[in-house]
């Protein structure tokens, strides 16, 4: 079975999970606290006492199932940035926080630009910078991708090299990356960087205008992700190294150009933007909706 449709079967049955849970622990809940004081303040006769139980206790339900939402969001990123800082910042990145759940470190590594780029999935990018301006790709087979690539018009090398075993390589200069893949530094470098003890399901190594970068997608552990310091330096060190074994030869003959895209994706726009509108919006909308729609409620029953 292709990765990635196993990957997409793991998704939705962890996403179903997630729901299944956030059911059980929502709805007793909210019986509890939303239709038991709806029904018992509605035979009250005090009106004062009535309202007090058929508002209080909704408002207070809204209260716990968004500020816990919230707080755990929270906590998670927290707790994830200060792991990523831990394996991170010590190689001269700084981390920075970029929208709501993604995270990214910018610097130097070997004197080289440096990038690190962490979203949910969860996947990790991590950039390095290179004069280098042609495209190679070094992955595992997978059935799927290549058949998708074959319709256009893109097919892996031929590889004899046993070294190179359980690898896939897209080359845009073949002559260029076959030299390359003949040093012999090349295959265990390459063999590093995907072939490693790690739950990341699927492993790519890039060359891109500029960059050399390292892709790690999805993960085998459904709720924890974790990059060990150690393991961090030594993706870096097997890039920069490779980089300088790739610029140490003669200059490829097929050169291509970065895209806008790939232009702009160091660039970080907008955040405090972002997050002013955030909490703009729950200040505005959530809390005082939390508060009045329990209230409304309990007013349309008691004059019922």
């Amino acid at each position: 079975m292709s990765k990635l449709v196993g990957e997409l079967f793991r998704s939705g049955s962890r996403g179903l999970l997630i729901w299944l849970v956030s059911v059980a622990i929502v709805v007793p809940l909210g019986c509890l606290l939303i239709f038991l004081p709806l029904a018992i303040g509605s035979r009250i006769q005090d009106r004062t006492a009535a309202l007090l139980v058929m508002t209080v206790p909704p408002v207070l339900f809204f209260l716990i199932v968004v500020g816990g939402g919230f707080g755990f969001l929270f906590w998670t990123i927290r707790r994830r940035a200060a792991q990523l800082d831990a394996a991170f910042v010590p190689l001269g990145l700084a981390g920075h926080r970029e929208m709501l759940t993604m995270r990214s470190y910018h610097g130097e590594f070997r004197g080289r630009e440096a990038h690190v780029y962490f979203r949910r999935g969860p996947t990790l990018e991590m950039y390095l910078g290179t004069p280098l301006q042609t495209r190679l790709s070094v992955d595992e087979p997978d059935a799927m991708t290549t058949t998708v690539a074959g319709w256009l018009h893109r097919h892996p090398l031929t590889l004899t090299d046993p070294a190179l075993g359980g690898l896939r390589v897209f080359a845009l200069d073949e002559a260029w990356a076959r030299a390359l893949l003949a040093d012999p530094r090349t295959p265990g470098l390459l063999q590093r960087l995907i072939k490693f003890e790690e739950p990341f399901l699927v492993r790519q190594v890039e060359l891109l205008p500029g960059n050399l970068v390292l892709r790690l997608h999805y993960s085998k552990r459904w709720f924890r992700f974790e990059v060990e310091p150690e393991q961090a330096r030594q993706w870096f060190e097997a890039l920069a190294a490779l980089a300088e074994i790739a610029e140490a030869l003669p200059a490829p003959q097929e050169t291509a150009q970065a895209s806008s895209l790939e232009q702009a994706v160091h660039t970080r726009r907008g955040e405090f933007v972002r997050w002013a509108f955030i909490v703009l919006f729950g200040a505005l909308f959530v809390v005082p909706l939390c508060v009045a729609l329990p209230i409304a409620l309990a007013l349309i029953m008691w004059g019922s």
